[in-house]
């Protein structure tokens, strides 16, 4: 037995290494051959998933003209608008994540009912994640993105004009800044701004805001800055259903979740893009940022298939993909924190809905969300849905956010519930 040992350990210079090293670099090889494989096989999957590419419609003039934010750049008549209203596709000007001029596209629809007096009043809504590329686009979808539009019915039938930002990088060339607040807020205010701009509209400066999942991250958002980024509006209500508020506590609590894999590629790769000082490499491993990159080229949401795909490439992230914690690593951790609304008051009565079966949002996130606004002493309505899931909140709650809605603009008190 001796003998045979010391023959194997002089022998040949590919039985030098260790046993176990030999079995980690065959096994590291498999991995890489069945994720390489993996992506093949999806690659074809994937690829009818794209939606209908933006038209020249969404590429802004350059130079872009002259004007202040919420200036119209080109409007568009939409044929089949929701009944009882008339509907256009809008591109107009607003301030990117940079801080320079930029354009964003969205979705203005007006009730064909006569405007009181004083002017129609705004609903804006912000829309949840749809994805990242620049060809997730729902003003580009027709009637089927309708129901991605939390409430835009109950507000029609209201006698508000609805208007819904694409936000910037949707439609319009990218990069989209995916959850980062202050150009999600610049978007929603901007395109009231936009609907102000519309004679036919004939808007008021009165107006709310209402979003689900990122899209209540935007609506926070845009309740924290209306009062500074646009001081002629005035700002009655903000409404959230399963906002995502503590981005770090959101991915951490659910790192191995197939939708939170998804949101987590996404965000990785657009801050990679968005902020300088961030690289995707400085979190994620060498064999994931590909499969990061992929799952970030797929819309979600409207889509079936296109969120089947994202699920299956995102399964493959089960692999451990990430050499550093981003919530725990800089500069990636201060900027998780500084896009998880709460850090400015909002001056306006706050409802926050939020679904008792949500597995990503879930409700001790939004629960110490709530906590956290009335120990500083706003005004917050805060209401819990049994059996209601995360894709669910939106839509489950939009009767009674369109309720609460009509009760701000009558100037009615708004209930609260700290204590």
């Amino acid at each position: 037995m001796g003998t045979s040992g010391s023959s194997r350990s002089a022998g040949s210079g590919r039985s030098r290494w260790p046993r176990f090293t030999r079995w980690a670099l065959i096994a590291a090889a498999g991995v890489v051959g069945f994720v390489a494989l993996a992506l093949v096989a999806l690659l074809v999957f994937v690829h009818s998933t794209h939606p209908p590419r933006p038209g020249a419609f969404y590429l802004p003039p350059s130079p872009l003209p002259a004007g202040p934010p919420g200036t119209i750049v080109r409007m568009e008549r939409v044929a089949d608008a929701p009944p009882g209203s008339r509907e256009w596709k809008i591109l107009y000007l607003s301030k990117s994540y940079t801080g320079a001029h930029t354009a964003v596209s969205g979705l203005l629809f007006v009730p064909t009912t006569p405007a009181p007096a004083g002017g129609r009043r705004v609903v804006v809504s912000t829309h949840g994640t749809i994805g990242v590329a620049s060809y997730c686009v729902g003003s580009n979808l027709g009637p089927k993105y309708w129901p991605a539009i939390d409430g835009l019915m109950q507000f029609l039938a209201a006698g508000y004009v609805v208007v819904a930002p694409d936000y910037q990088g949707l439609g319009t060339p990218g990069p989209h800044p995916y959850l980062v607040g202050d150009s999600e807020a610049s978007a929603a205010l901007d395109a009231v701004r936009a609907a102000r701009h519309f004679g036919p509209a004939d808007a008021s400066n009165q107006f709310a805001s209402f979003g689900a999942s990122q899209g209540g991250q935007a609506s926070l958002f845009t309740g924290q800055e209306a009062g500074t980024y646009a001081p002629e509006l005035k700002l009655v209500g903000v409404a959230a259903a399963a906002p995502a508020t503590d981005l770090a506590r959101l991915f951490a609590d659910n790192p191995n979740g197939l939708v939170a894999r998804v949101l987590s590629a996404y965000t990785l790769d657009s801050w990679s893009q968005v902020y300088p000082q961030l690289r995707l490499d400085q979190v994620a491993t060498r064999l994931a940022i590909p499969i990061v990159k992929k799952v970030a080229s797929i819309c979600i949401g409207i889509d079936e298939n296109a969120t089947i795909a994202a699920g299956l490439v995102a399964q493959l992230l089960a692999i451990s993909y990430l050499r550093a914690i981003p919530w725990e690593t800089q500069p990636w951790k201060d900027l998780i924190a500084k896009n998880s609304p709460g850090h400015e008051r909002i001056e306006a009565p706050v409802l926050i809905t939020q679904g008792e079966d949500d597995k990503l949002v879930t409700p001790a996130i939004t629960s110490a969300y709530v906590e956290m606004l009335c120990r500083q002493g706003e005004r917050v309505e805060y209401r819990t849905y049994p059996g209601v899931d995360h894709i669910q909140a939106g839509p489950q709650t939009a009767d009674d956010v369109a309720r609460w809605v009509g009760q701000r603009f009558a100037s009615e008190p708004a209930a609260t519930s700290c204590h």
